[in-house]
């Protein structure tokens, strides 16, 4: 599977905007973080069909996936505590 990503420039610095799963187009709704290592950026992407880790090799502008998150309520990753529940 080939993986590319789209860069938005919009507002001065460069942003994921979209990645290609091959012939999938997929929309980055949000940049959620990014952090760098020595030689690669590392960038969490949320999609509507779920959260990404993408990486990019600096040098070579290459891209690769690194984790994928699927789609889930956040109320079934983070239950939210009934008050008044007893156990």
């Amino acid at each position: 599977m080939g993986l590319s990503v789209e860069m938005d420039a919009a507002g001065g610095e460069a942003r994921p905007c979209a990645v290609h799963f091959g012939t999938q187009r997929v929309i980055v709704n949000e940049v959620c973080d990014r952090w760098h290592s020595r030689d690669r950026t590392w960038w969490k992407v949320a999609t509507n069909e779920g959260s990404y880790i993408l990486v990019c090799e600096d040098a070579t502008g290459d891209w690769d996936l690194a984790a994928a998150v699927g789609k889930a309520r956040r109320d079934e990753v983070c239950p939210v505590p009934r008050h008044g529940a007893s156990h």
